[in-house]
């Protein structure tokens, strides 16, 4: 079987066991799992598909879209799901962050009502912007929004993480979404171009030359808010910040203050970090030796990292 038609399969098997089985006389458990040799022989009407290509699909789908039980006698659809099936999803604590990447079009309904389910059982969000911007694009200019989950689930609401990596949740309030400005071509790219920099000045000066200063201080921005970054790639982002500062760049003050000293900081002797210090002065305006600022009293700080689920303690 050629690629298209296995794409082609695969589609129609995902029809069948996310929506509607009956499509091929087939009904599947309480749980969504359908008989193997019904599934095939049902297909096989209209799409051919033998043992060996329904194998060939599940170990080949790069979403990672079904699962085989054990003796690979039953197979299932791991999330998507319109029909009341109950995949026993486990209840698992999301990271502080999760993203949901969708289409410009449907931005004035989710700034209205939030992000519902609609013709599925849950919302289906992505643990990292990469992945939210490639879902995002196949509805046109990808929108990407951030959901702060861990202000979610002290609110009481649950988060179910499917075999393949969807973290899902029944519905996200407006409340608990922020629409990021800095989705662009090349994302994932700057990044890693940033991380693998060295803290050489030729090197800082090269990345801020070959790439628009809004796209650098966004990606930036999302590295200090990661938290499965390493301390040298907040180190590395502090650095190239403090060029762009020096080169005159237009930098978001409080948040990039109150996300270095997050980050980099110690509260117990908050200008330790000569470099964060220097950002804080140069962005403040402030006299070196005689300012007493403090960015964790900055109220402006702290009402910028509350919208983002960050709460200096």
């Amino acid at each position: 079987m050629n690629k298209m038609s296995l794409k082609e399969t695969s589609k129609y098997i995902s029809l069948i066991l996310r929506h509607k089985p009956e499509t091929i006389g087939i009904s599947l458990d309480e749980h969504g799992w359908a008989n193997v040799d019904e599934l095939i022989e049902g297909v096989n009407r209209t799409h051919p598909l033998t043992t060996e290509t329904l194998e060939e699909i599940v170990r080949t789908d790069e979403k990672q879209r079904y699962s085989f039980n054990d003796d690979k006698t039953l197979i299932r659809a791991n999330q998507g799901h319109s029909i009341p099936v109950d995949v026993e999803l486990e209840e698992v604590r999301p990271p502080r962050y999760l993203y949901h990447g969708t289409g410009e079009k449907y931005v004035s309904s989710i700034d209205t009502q939030g992000l519902l389910p609609k013709s599925r059982l849950y919302v289906h969000l992505s643990g990292d912007i990469e992945t939210a911007i490639k879902v995002g694009s196949r509805h046109g200019k990808p929108i990407v929004y951030r959901v702060l989950a861990d202000c979610m689930v002290k609110a009481g609401f649950v988060f179910y993480k499917s075999v393949n990596g969807v973290w899902l949740t029944k519905a996200v309030p407006v409340d608990y979404l922020k629409k990021e400005d800095y989705v662009f071509t090349g994302f994932k790219t700057l990044i890693s171009e940033i991380k693998s920099s060295s803290s050489d000045d030729e090197e800082e000066e090269s990345v801020l030359s070959r790439h628009k200063w809004e796209d650098i201080q966004a990606t930036l921005i999302y590295i200090l808010l990661d938290d499965q970054c390493s301390e040298d790639d907040y180190e590395r982002a502090a650095e190239i910040i403090w060029d762009a500062v020096l080169a005159g760049n237009e930098i978001q003050e409080d948040l990039v203050i109150g996300l270095l000293y997050y980050r980099l900081g110690d509260m117990n002797a908050p200008y330790d970090n000569n470099l964060i210090w220097s950002i804080t002065t140069e962005l403040k305006n402030l006299d070196y030796a005689n300012s007493a600022y403090d960015p964790y009293k900055d109220e402006a700080v702290s009402m910028k990292l509350d919208e983002y689920g960050i709460h200096l303690i």
